[in-house]
């Protein structure tokens, strides 16, 4: 028997007609067990057309090892003496990629030899990754006929990660211009979720607006262009408490920090993002003329904050009459009162303390 390395060393080697692939992975342990059957297709596998090589992979991942039988009586019309295996690799070497999809395949739908011949010279990771595609490709379900679409539209060599994305991605936003900036599966997991939220706080993310916005990214960055929605909340979830129903106070959404933030002349814009986690909650309170900033905590919702225009310090007395007000609807108010009447006298020895674990945000002493 002559070994592979010297099948592999025939033929002329001349550029253009000679190339040589390297097998690996799931794919390489295939050819090498057809190989110990019948000496010859590995060699053939690494000078394959890449269409050909992955329309092979596409036929081993569906099975035609485990069941030899059925894809022997549709390829030759009998199963003789020989080996199975061997039987299978004389096939393989013998088919044009079409009938090798025609035979292993039930189903063959038009678009796919098109869809393999995208992948190019690689091959994909795993053979649940062929088995995934050929699912996607032959569904009749609406949403994976449009996604299988998307595929074909794509003008980009196709690899696991970028099949996995088309098949993850919200429809909403599923563009070949988004699949190509998302690029991994994981990050389409997080855009899912995130998206689910978006909808929800966002009264102008339309599917069409957030496709848009995705069309309209120079640059795509996923976190930035979350960020970029999220300052544009403008319904976040109520604090569950009386305050939510109170007329007198006005709930500061993202959406509007950055008018508010120039009606009361200070940096309210920069803390959209904040505002937008729903861990603390602003609130503007106009005939106190302040503005309070509340903090979530596992207690209920805690005044921490409390600002007057120019982003000024309060007077204790304003501070009084917002504890009042908000004591009896619903938020925890603790004020600040400085140190102890027997520490007072070294107060004026430190120029600040920078240490502390909490702070009140302009709420003095």
């Amino acid at each position: 028997m002559t070994s592979f390395l010297e099948r592999y060393s025939q033929g002329d080697c001349q550029i253009g007609r000679d190339w040589f692939h390297p097998l690996s992975g799931w794919f390489l342990v295939e050819m090498m067990r057809l190989e110990n059957a019948r000496p010859g297709i590995l060699a053939f596998a690494t000078r394959a057309s890449p269409v050909a090589r992955n329309a092979t992979a596409m036929a081993l991942a569906s099975g035609i090892r485990d069941k030899p039988e059925t894809f022997l009586l549709r390829a030759n019309g009998f199963v003789g003496d020989e080996g199975t295996d061997a039987q299978i690799a004389e096939v393989l070497m013998a088919m044009k990629p079409a009938l090798i999809l025609d035979t292993a395949l039930e189903i063959v739908p038009p678009a796919l030899l098109g869809t393999l011949k995208k992948i190019g010279s690689s091959l994909l990771h795993t053979a649940d990754g062929y088995v995934r595609l050929h699912a996607l490709m032959s569904s009749n379900q609406p949403d994976q006929q449009a996604r299988a679409r998307m595929l074909e539209r794509l003008d980009a060599l196709l690899d696991d990660e970028l099949i996995q994305v088309v098949q993850i991605l919200d429809l909403a936003i599923l563009t070949p211009k988004s699949a190509m900036a998302v690029r991994t599966a994981t990050e389409a997991h997080a855009i899912n979720a995130r998206l689910s939220i978006i909808k929800q706080l966002c009264s102008t993310a339309s599917d069409e607006s957030l496709r848009q916005s995705f069309e309209q990214a120079p640059h795509f960055q996923s976190n930035s262009w979350v960020r970029g929605w999220l300052r544009k909340a403008d319904r976040l979830p109520p604090l569950g408490i009386a305050l939510d129903d109170e007329p007198s106070t006005k709930r500061i959404m993202p959406a509007n920090t950055q008018s508010m933030g120039r009606e009361w002349k200070n940096c309210l814009a920069g803390h959209s993002n904040t505002i937008a986690t729903g861990s603390t909650a602003y609130f503007a309170i106009n005939d106190l003329n302040v503005i309070v900033i509340l903090t979530r905590t596992d207690g209920g919702w805690l005044l921490s904050g409390i600002h007057g225009r120019f982003n000024m310090p309060v007077r204790t007395e304003t501070a009084v009459l917002v504890k009042e007000r908000l004591s009896g609807l619903g938020v925890i108010c603790l004020l600040p009162v400085g140190p102890p009447p027997e520490l007072a006298a070294v107060a004026g020895a430190f120029h600040g303390v920078d240490d502390l674990e909490f702070g009140f945000q302009g709420m003095g002493g």
